[in-house]
């Protein structure tokens, strides 16, 4: 990327059916029947994306934790 770039999308490829596409789906599902936990989680990405503007890698560690709390609850 070139100075003044903004990256739009980020693609995550997983097999079909497989455990990463289940985890997406009831993710995705999970947020969707529950916008309380999808307000918490985009405001937890917005700060993240804040704090770690410059370091992909730690923007998307830093989002572990939640992510597998929030998939704890939709698979409980």
């Amino acid at each position: 990327m070139e100075d003044g770039d903004i990256r739009t999308h980020h693609i995550h490829i997983v097999n079909r059916n497989g455990t990463g596409w289940s985890n997406y789906i009831s993710f995705r599902d999970y947020l969707n029947a529950n916008p309380e936990k999808a307000m918490m989680y985009d405001e937890f990405k917005r700060k993240s994306a804040v704090r770690f503007a410059d370091d992909r890698k730690r923007y998307t560690a830093s989002k572990q934790e939640i992510i597998g709390q929030l998939l704890s609850e939709a698979n409980m």
